[in-house]
């Protein structure tokens, strides 16, 4: 089996294809684990780690519990993030090496099936009986005039020397949690969104508009329903500022920052895809395949972001598993029913199934309750308060989607995700003995509500 793309979903599948009894070669052209371990998930979430750590210290200055005041070493928060993508790396490739799974670093070009050329120094040709297309997505052109100086989100993870004022484009995952990062670490952050509402990819208005309130509160200053019109450079006496003009409800309004960093997103790239290699493309510019994770061409799987929506590293490896089983002769299905999706902001947001809207949309009738986070022991406790699960059930009462908004939120949401992926009801998870006191009671006490029998909500 040929790998093309050594992320989530490559990785996944050449572990799994090997596990199995398959020869696999994994051809990539830049570090195994790909964007999500060396620019995205894990660095992003060492940022995130470290933001919340201070915020920690913060609190307990301001309750008494410590005195004195606090130093933030930036050097050595970018440090230890080097130090755990490494050490993951390592480990990565040590798993490969023991899985004795043949790496090649170049580009590939899939010339058809079974057939794939390698360049690097030299062209190699190499065949397999099964190939796999894992390539990701690349960064997305920057349309505006005057960028000299933008940064790119991958790039803007390694914090400055020193606050500043920063634009962040983009209101979604990657924006949002560059954006409470950056807060915490004393930045003056302003988010621009082309959309009406934060987070698009999630299509609920109320959590949307009360995450907006929670991080307007934190101090951040959000555009949202805002075009970037152009980006100017303006060199001053000691350091150079950026001016970001952008429009909004048909009105001109200027941002002024010292950093502007570039969130709004990345797209697929089909360069490896040779033009005798008649692969059906969507509309959409993705991959099509079917239900095995095959693409028109018997024998050429696909898998990862390069299928589409949502992007996920989670569903990535769930998606390379699938399509590396079916080429080694075990036929699976992947079920998308339940994939949770997660926002390392503050709040934090996780949500996983249907909304209220992708639900009437489908014609049902949901059921719907709340609880907030306020009324929940643990929460009180750690002083966080802010925000509320919500849980979304059919007229018979079977759980089709949650969304949590607030601390802890990414452990949540595995509750509401296997409740989906099983097919439970919200009389199921109110007959839970769930530990006291945690915040996990706070999605206990939402299907108490949804019964009728509320204990403390």
């Amino acid at each position: 089996m040929i790998i093309i793309g050594g992320g989530p979903a490559g990785c996944a599948a050449a572990l799994r294809a090997a596990q199995m009894g398959g020869q696999v070669l994994l051809v990539e052209k830049d570090k195994l684990g790909g964007a999500c371990l060396h620019w995205g998930c894990i660095p992003s979430k060492v940022l995130f780690h470290h933001s919340e750590i201070l915020e920690s210290c913060r609190d307990a200055l301001d309750n008494n519990f410590i005195e004195g005041s606090i130093t933030v070493n930036v050097d050595r928060a970018n440090k230890r993030q080097k130090e755990v993508v490494e050490q993951l790396y390592l480990g990565l490739q040590d798993l490969f090496l023991k899985s004795k799974i043949e790496i090649v670093v170049g580009r590939a070009l899939v010339r058809g099936a079974g057939s794939v050329l390698v360049t690097n120094e030299v062209e190699q040709k190499y065949l397999g009986r099964n190939i796999l297309i894992a390539g990701g997505l690349q960064k997305s052109s920057f349309p505006y005039s005057g960028t000299a100086g933008v940064q790119e989100a991958e790039q803007s993870l390694q914090l400055p020397s020193k606050p500043c004022r920063v634009v962040i484009i983009g209101g979604g995952n990657t924006g949002l949690e560059l954006a409470s990062a950056y807060s915490s670490f004393g930045f003056n952050v302003t988010v621009v969104e082309k959309e009406k509402l934060l987070i698009p990819a999630l299509r609920d208005v109320e959590v949307s508009k009360w995450l907006a309130f929670f991080l307007k509160r934190r101090g951040l200053k959000l555009f949202t329903g805002s075009t970037v019109k152009n980006i100017k450079r303006i060199d001053g006496p000691n350091t150079p500022t950026m001016q970001i003009i952008i429009s909004r409800s048909g009105k001109e309004e200027v941002i002024s920052a010292d950093l502007v960093i570039n969130a709004s997103g990345r797209k697929t790239c089909l360069d490896f895809l040779a033009p005798e290699c008649a692969i059906v493309e969507s509309t959409t510019n993705f991959l099509s395949v079917n239900e095995y994770m095959e693409t028109s061409v018997k024998g050429i799987y696909a898998a990862g972001d390069i299928t589409g929506p949502p992007m996920l590293a989670s569903l990535a490896y769930f998606e390379g598993i699938t399509a590396a089983m079916n080429a080694m002769g075990v036929k699976k299905k992947l079920n998308k029913d339940a994939v949770p999706s997660i926002i390392a902001a503050r709040p934090a947001v996780a949500w996983v199934g249907l909304t209220e809207k992708q639900a009437t949309e489908k014609g049902i009738k949901p059921q719907i309750d709340c609880f907030p986070f306020a009324s929940c022991g643990a929460a009180v406790i750690r002083g966080e308060e802010e925000g509320f699960v919500k849980l979304i059930a059919g007229e018979d009462g079977i759980v089709i989607g949650m969304q949590v908004l607030g601390a802890s939120a990414e452990e949540l949401i595995m509750e509401g995700t296997l409740a989906i992926r099983h097919g439970l009801n919200i009389q199921d998870l109110s007959e839970t003995i769930h530990p006291h006191p945690t915040q996990h009671e706070a999605v206990w006490e939402t299907s108490l509500l949804m019964n009728g029998y509320p204990m403390y909500g």
